[in-house]
C-alpha cells in the first residue's frame, strides 16, 4: 500500500531530510521517497496508517500537509 502526501514549505534538501525522518518514524511506514520539486512524499506502508499521523509528523517537522491520496 502506498500513499502520496502533498507537503508545503519544503525548499531544500535539509527540508527533504527532515520530512523523510519524520515520516519514517511513523509505525507501519516501510519506506519514504520525498520529491522536493513535486512537493510530495510517496510513503510505502506495511499496513494502513491514519492520515492524521502523517499530518502530525509533518507539522511537527515544521511543514504542512495539503493533501493525501
Amino acid at each position: 500500500m502506498k500513499k502520496k502526501v502533498f507537503i508545503e514549505g519544503m525548499s531544500c534538501m535539509h527540508c527533504v531530510n527532515r520530512v523523510t525522518k519524520a515520516l519514517e518514524e511513523i509505525p507501519g511506514v516501510k519506506s519514504v521517497r520525498v520529491d522536493l520539486d513535486g512537493k510530495h512524499a510517496v510513503v510505502e506502508l506495511a499496513h494502513d496508517v491514519d492520515d492524521e499521523m502523517f499530518k502530525t509528523a509533518v507539522y511537527d517537522a515544521g511543514y504542512e500537509v495539503t493533501n493525501i491520496e
